[in-house]
């Protein structure tokens, strides 16, 4: 029975996700994510109080599991730093390209969601950014980076991953590793030494 139940909350969250990021919030109503799902808009409400309630949860699914996953790469003690990088680059274009394309749309515009969503995604977006630094700091205390700037070169990191969603749009199944390798060998180059082999 809570099997069922939760199996059903996860198909509900994941449609209602589909939805915000395809229209924002304000343009977000229960009567199309139970249209998706082809049950009763009544229905909804058994599971959810309202859409406050849905739209939560779809932040907390998305964004807090999202960061685990990361977070499992990061606090790998195994690897070196410069490994741990590779795979949280790789591990995040797999999410926002491929996996979970809606949670770039959700995280990319936080201004258009109300106050109460607002503060949540923010420290979501701190927890994730943390992640990565956490490992970068690590590998330019073990020598393994070079920078002259950490938090420049955090942000450019961050910021050029992030965008890849806006102009990658893949035609073949393979595009997506053929993109995924070059862009993880280009960020790496943001830190290490001018001719290093990445």
């Amino acid at each position: 029975m809570a099997r069922r139940r939760n199996r059903k909350v996860a198909d509900i969250v994941a449609a209602a996700a589909e939805v915000l990021a395809e229209r924002g919030y304000h343009d977000t109503g229960l009567d199309e994510i139970a249209e998706r799902l082809d049950i009763a808009k009544a229905t909804l409400y058994h599971y959810f109080p309202n859409k406050e309630a849905l739209v939560m949860a779809c932040m907390e699914s998305v964004g807090a599991e999202v960061n685990q996953q990361l977070r499992d790469i990061a606090d790998n003690g195994s690897g070196t730093a410069r490994d741990r990088l590779t795979a949280l680059i790789g591990l995040q274009l797999d999410i926002i390209v491929h996996k979970s394309p809606q949670m770039a749309s959700l995280f990319r515009q936080p201004l258009d969601w109300p106050q109460a969503y607002q503060e949540r995604i923010r420290q979501l977006q701190r927890d994730h950014y943390a992640i990565f630094r956490s490992v970068v700091r690590e590998g330019i205390q073990r020598g393994e980076f070079v920078v002259e700037d950490e938090a420049a070169t955090i942000h450019n990191l961050y910021g050029a991953m992030n965008y890849v969603p806006v102009w990658f749009q893949p035609k073949r199944k393979k595009d997506f590793s053929e993109m995924s390798e070059a862009v993880v060998d280009s960020l790496l180059r943001l830190f290490l030494p001018p001719g290093a082999p990445t």
